[in-house]
């Protein structure tokens, strides 16, 4: 009967871990947040936004961190990355390729986040800085 009580103890403690693990990470990654001012109108998902300044948060836990975009006080957009790889160097930044969001570069949270397909065709160096345009973005947690 011990034995009985020690393992539905262990059980529920075990969920009750669980359970705080989960929402300790779910609640930092919708406590970050960042700004972006685009000196010209961009497409990022399927939302299309003009030049301003916008604020953004995480909302869910990564690997599927829902970047909410807002312009003016409003959501405008509601983007999941495509993909998203590590990375620790650098600043924050957008980079905008054809107009298109490609990547969303957090180095302070150690990813960076993959908008859109691939590029279907590779490009020179030199072609490649020609069209890609990096916006700097402002980071912070709360």
């Amino acid at each position: 009967m011990n034995n009985i009580r020690i393992s539905t103890l262990l059980r529920f403690l075990g969920l009750v871990l669980l359970a705080v693990c989960f929402n300790a990470g779910h609640a930092s990654a919708q406590m970050f947040q960042g700004k972006f001012t685009l000196p010209f109108a961009a497409h990022w998902g399927r939302a299309t936004l003009p030049a301003g300044e916008y604020t953004f948060t995480l909302d869910g836990g990564c690997p599927t961190c829902t970047v909410r975009i807002v312009h003016e006080g409003r959501t405008v957009a509601m983007v999941m990355p495509w993909g998203q790889a590590d990375t620790s160097s650098g600043h924050a930044n957008l980079t905008i390729v054809r107009g298109r969001v490609r990547t969303l570069s957090i180095p302070e949270i150690g990813l960076v986040f993959h908008y859109g397909p691939p590029q279907p065709k590779h490009l020179t160096a030199p072609e490649e800085r020609e069209l890609a345009r990096t916006v700097p973005v402002t980071v912070s947690h709360s």
